[in-house]
């Protein structure tokens, strides 16, 4: 019996079209078994084949650890960016932030407790107002961003005189280890942090808002189509503004985990950060023009962005690399998410016909 035309077309359909995060899983797998395979070759010239240590327990928390401070905030930016909208400045909030509570324990004899809050609720603050210069003027977010991004340098270097503040062990709580004593099977201690728990629970709870709320559906709509958002009684507006109000409260967050793991403030605590969590949204799927991604995939892009780096380090390969890998890594994935988007259009133009 002859196939119809869109059966055909889904046989032909390869396993990045499977899945609305399979391309992303993909080269994350892909790329997991090239860097064991490098190892496995490795020991085996020098004349015995050993465990690679890439794939070990102890390491992948370490990538996960690595990458906390980074998918959190990529939590924050996924949100913005299927909104339609895009934030250059959450590097330089992240340094602001992690100055502003240094300083006000340390310096300002603030209680813990007050300087985080306070950071959080001014990194907010921060953020609705570009949000809503964006919103409200119709500007573009990439100026207003950009904009902000070099306003929160300015602050942070004002603020800690351009030195770096050392918090003294004030947030060591966050690093306590859960599974004290746990020990993988070489004999390596293992740890998993609070602060990669709250990264676990950020990803979950932003996850469930925007699939499962009107407003998560909302802003999907917003992002894909504002025009039609609007004409179907969606405040568009609102909306957009507490994309970047939600991501001022995430990246408040994200840089208190930070300065937790690093113990000191500097400005280049948060330096060219936008890059990295952008880089592990659009690797994950989300569309620079909005109203397409989701939170996994980003989750998933931010894991390999850091095991990249992870990598590289256990190869003894210089620094540099690391950048040509993640270009590469990010013209891979968009170029794979424009053939599947096509494949799916298509498709689509196939059923009509029929």
């Amino acid at each position: 019996m002859k196939e119809s035309p869109i059966q055909e077309e889904r046989n032909r359909r390869s396993l990045f079209g499977r899945g609305e995060n399979s391309t992303v899983l993909m080269m994350l797998v892909f790329f997991f078994v090239a860097i064991v395979l490098i190892q496995l070759v490795s020991s085996a010239v020098g004349g015995r084949i050993v465990y690679p240590s890439f794939i070990s327990p102890v390491n992948l928390l370490n990538i996960i650890m690595q990458v906390a401070a980074v998918g959190i905030m990529a939590m924050g930016m996924t949100v913005v960016m299927v909104g339609g909208g895009i934030d250059l400045s959450v590097g330089m909030l992240t340094s602001f932030v992690t100055i502003f509570i240094a300083k006000g324990i340390i310096d300002w004899s603030m209680p813990l407790y007050v300087a985080i809050i306070v950071s959080i609720i001014l990194a907010v603050v921060f953020e609705t107002a570009m949000g809503w210069i964006i919103s409200r003027f119709n500007v573009e977010p990439f100026i207003i961003t950009l904009g902000g991004m070099i306003a929160f340098r300015g602050i942070a270097l004002l603020i800690c005189n351009s030195q770096e503040i050392s918090t003294k062990g004030a947030l060591a709580g966050l690093k306590a280890n859960l599974i004290q004593g746990a020990k993988d099977p070489s004999g390596l201690s293992m740890s998993i942090p609070i602060y990669v728990i709250v990264f676990l629970a950020i990803t979950v709870v932003i996850w469930w808002l925007m699939k499962y709320t009107k407003y998560g559906r909302r802003v999907y709509a917003v992002g894909a189509n504002r025009n039609a958002a609007y004409l179907a009684g969606i405040g568009v507006q609102n909306i957009v503004m507490s994309t970047y109000a939600l991501n001022g409260l995430i990246v408040g967050i994200a840089a208190i985990m930070l300065l937790a793991r690093v113990n000191t403030a500097i400005i280049t605590v948060g330096q060219n950060l936008e890059i990295d969590v952008i880089a592990a949204t659009v690797v994950g799927g989300v569309a620079l023009s909005g109203g397409k991604g989701n939170i996994w995939g980003s989750f998933i892009g931010a894991i390999l962005l850091g095991s990249i780096a992870n990598a590289m380090n256990i190869l003894r390969l210089q620094s540099e690399w690391q950048f040509v890998a993640k270009g590469v890594i990010i013209i891979a994935a968009v170029t794979a998410g424009a053939i599947v988007q096509a494949r799916q259009v298509r498709a689509q133009h196939i059923r009509q016909i029929k």
